[in-house]
């Protein structure tokens, strides 16, 4: 783990207790480089003329630049950098964080960070770094490592670079002075074709994919569309294929039985032997719902009491795994909730409030949790409750069959449509 000293990491230092934060005003017409002089100023208790000059440690004109053009796209960009032995970090639209800590060391080669400045959890080795030299031109050389990491050409990106950072802004903010000296303690990081990049002065340009970030350190996703119940039925079992021994899935029931589940369920893949199932019975269905265990190995909870209820053994099962995680990481749990309908109709039960302990369970134990709601994404339901997701999956059914498509929120980025694919 990289480290400003040996207790902080970046993101910690960031925190407020360690940090003074300078929010932009509607009214201000300041640049960034301006408003940060009068920051550092503040925190240094002292004149802005009497500061070493800016420009010894980072362009502030391409500073500027990188934060001057509004768009919707740009809200992941930030920069990090040290000046008076103070870190510096600037985030879209132009909020300042300036800590006293030590200056930002350069990163371990070995292990990339380049989540780490999005806000983001980070430690996977897939991602990826690239070398480059200070004539290089890096909006170039930005667009051929993620084609390269994603498998194609340049002229097959669906983003343009320029919609997600000044490319110019790009090349200057930390070239050398021009006597030479290095602009090396430095980072500037944003999104781009679903993908975390982040650029260091030291002439490293890390990226990592959301995506596999997602997958690795957990997280809550909804799974939306106005497609038929099997379509949901064979999107669950593209999502929680390949399960072992050491998976542990949960599975919540809200308007089918167990037995109902079961027999949905493709032949070539039942449901895991390591699963528990929390069958919400309401009064319409519980008084029909097939009695007997259709999964020997599973464990079936009835639950008849309220939405409340429910969530609560929901997020007790989860803590129960967190135990059992920490004493052997290798374990992998995955939530699946039918359907969100339910909860969406009860005039007894407010959404946020039943989502709210279970996605916070699931994202403590770097679990996956996907909640199904058969609505069109561009639905009020779905508006409602998109934010308290990490991923949103829209589904379907087009003349090639049933697909879906992935929405990224932190690097703003929607993957093309591709097939759901069922396990064989």
């Amino acid at each position: 783990m990289t480290l400003i000293d040996e207790q902080h990491t970046i993101r910690e230092i960031f925190q407020p207790k360690h940090c003074q934060h300078f929010s932009p005003t509607e009214d201000t017409t300041d640049t960034i480089s301006i408003r940060l002089c009068e920051a550092m100023g503040t925190v240094l208790d002292t004149d802005p003329r009497t500061l070493d000059p800016l420009y010894n440690v980072i362009n502030p004109e391409a500073l500027s630049e990188i934060f001057t053009l509004d768009s919707a796209h740009r809200f992941s960009t930030e920069v990090i950098f040290s000046w008076h032995d103070h870190v510096i970090r600037i985030q879209q639209p132009g909020d300042i964080y300036i800590t006293n800590e030590p200056l930002v060391p350069e990163l371990d080669a070995d292990l990339p960070l380049a989540t780490e400045f999005a806000a983001a959890p980070f430690g996977s080795t897939d991602a990826i770094t690239y070398e480059y030299a200070p004539t290089d031109d890096l909006g170039t050389e930005v667009v051929l490592a993620v084609t390269h990491a994603i498998g194609i050409d340049s002229q097959e990106v669906t983003e343009r670079l320029a919609d997600r950072i000044n490319p110019d802004a790009l090349n200057e903010l930390f070239q050398p002075l021009a006597d030479g000296t290095p602009r090396i303690n430095g980072y500037v990081s944003f999104g781009f074709e679903g993908y975390f990049v982040t650029v260091s002065g030291n002439g490293v340009i890390t990226i990592r994919s959301e995506l596999s970030q997602l997958k690795e350190k957990g997280g809550n996703i909804l799974i939306v569309g106005d497609v038929p119940s099997e379509i949901f039925d064979a999107e669950r079992a593209y999502l929680m294929k390949d399960s072992d021994s050491t998976r542990h899935d949960i599975l919540a029931l809200l308007d089918r039985s167990p037995t109902a589940l079961q027999r949905q369920t493709t032949p070539a893949q039942p449901l895991s032997g390591n699963v528990e199932i929390f069958d919400y019975q309401t009064a319409v269905r519980s008084t029909t719902a097939a009695t007997g265990n259709p999964q020997e190995k599973a464990q079936i909870t009835p639950i008849s009491g309220t939405l409340t209820d429910l969530r609560n053994a929901l997020v007790q099962s989860i803590a129960i795994q967190e135990e059992y995680i920490k004493d052997d990481r290798s374990v992998d749990v995955q939530l699946y909730v039918d359907t969100l309908q339910p909860v969406m109709k009860a005039a007894s039960t407010d959404i946020g409030t039943f989502l709210a302990p279970i996605c916070r369970a699931i994202r403590g134990i770097e679990g996956l949790g996907y909640y199904t709601l058969p609505q069109e994404r561009d639905s009020l339901s779905v508006n409602e409750i998109e934010s308290a997701f990490d991923a949103v999956i829209e589904l379907r059914v087009s003349e090639s069959g049933p697909e879906q498509r992935w929405v990224l929120p932190k690097t703003r980025y929607t993957t093309e449509w591709f097939a759901i694919i069922e396990s064989r």
